[in-house]
């Protein structure tokens, strides 16, 4: 296959001429252009153009949800969020399809990987999400829109403690029991409680109250959280790079995200790391009496341990395990178990910094 030498890569000839007739629907002139694989199914092309560098990237969503996103852009943008600009084709569309594949043009973005170590990137990590939750209160949302990105966090909750309690009865009956198995079982009970007591505190709050959160407190939520995903700019303001997974949901959800990212790094759960955290959020966007009931809730459900047991058990456990994916299957245990400590603590303090 013929090879082209582009940008210090080698880029084929089939990409080469995808790469091309994608970007010939732009109005802008393309001076050197490269091509780099994220993985198998999402590429970008960063291309230095005569209005500077932009990127081209494939995306795998539908037609219907990139003119959402579009929508969301704009939307944020104007409203203060941080965000690569979607440019348009000559015909003013903000995406071209080319054969049965989505490609959508951004502005390029100069900035760094956020410093998750760092208490000065948490700080504005937690300021550039409120922002962001913030600035989506009052977008209009259609009836198709909203079906398609509302969550059912209560019943995802429910149906992940269902899981956890078919897999410690399978694995307890199970005549042969690996390492992991054993592991499993040995913490499980403690996990149960605190999926029960995280699932308590949800249902001690009437269905009146928990409908008119839904109705008047829901935002867009972000989701993706990885270091790729995000960039703090040279203006020293948050940059959100990818906005293809958003769901509308409370923000709680996304600050159970980023706090279980952050205390993954940590030998412990840190409850004064989680304190600053939660405050740096409040300072933007304060958060309801009831939604600060709900995001101790998230926080006690053990998704952590969900997330690392069910990638093994949902492959009937013939994967193999490696020393250092068990030692960290044991990390998370210990993760899991010290935060209902510190989560209680917290919450269970009169500390107007982080009530309403």
């Amino acid at each position: 296959m013929d090879k082209y030498y582009l940008g210090g890569i080698f880029l084929d000839a089939f990409f080469s001429d995808l790469v091309k007739k994608v970007i010939a629907n732009y109005p802008l002139e393309v001076k050197q252009k490269s091509l780099e694989f994220i993985d198998e199914k999402k590429a970008e092309w960063p291309i230095d153009t005569n209005i500077g560098e932009v990127f081209l990237k494939k995306v795998i969503i539908n037609e219907i949800y990139i003119e959402f996103m579009i929508y969301v852009v704009d939307y944020l943008r104007d409203n203060g969020v941080f965000t690569p600009e979607v440019l348009t084709t000559k015909m003013g569309e903000g995406f071209v399809k080319y054969k049965d594949d989505y490609f959508m043009l951004f502005e390029a973005v100069n900035g760094r990987i956020p410093d998750f170590e760092s208490e000065e990137d948490l700080n504005i990590i937690m300021n550039g999400i409120a922002t962001f939750h913030k600035a989506s209160k009052g977008m209009e949302i259609t009836h198709e829109q909203f079906s398609t990105l509302q969550t059912d966090w209560k019943n995802d909750l429910k149906n992940k403690f269902l899981k956890l309690t078919k897999w410690k009865d399978e694995k307890a009956k199970a005549k042969h029991q690996n390492e992991v198995d054993k592991l499993f079982l040995k913490n499980i009970n403690q996990i149960l409680m605190q999926c029960e007591k995280a699932l308590t505190i949800i249902e001690n709050y009437s269905i009146a109250e928990l409908g008119e959160e839904k109705e008047s407190d829901k935002t867009i939520s972000y989701q993706k959280f990885d270091e790729r995903n995000l960039t703090i700019g040279e203006d020293a303001n948050l940059y959100f790079l990818d906005m293809s997974s958003l769901k509308l949901e409370l923000p709680v959800h996304d600050l159970r995200r980023i706090l279980n990212m952050v205390m993954n790094k940590e030998k412990t759960w840190n409850v004064k790391l989680m304190m600053k955290m939660i405050i740096a959020y409040q300072e933007v966007n304060p958060l309801t009496c009831l939604q600060l009931r709900f995001l101790k809730a998230d926080l006690l459900f053990p998704h952590l341990f969900y997330v690392v047991f069910s990638e093994y058990y949902h492959n009937d456990g013939i994967i193999t395990i490696n020393a250092s994916q068990f030692s960290q299957m044991k990390k998370v245990i210990t993760l899991e178990l010290s935060k209902e400590k510190a989560i209680s603590s917290l919450f269970g303090q009169k500390n107007e910094a982080i009530k309403d």
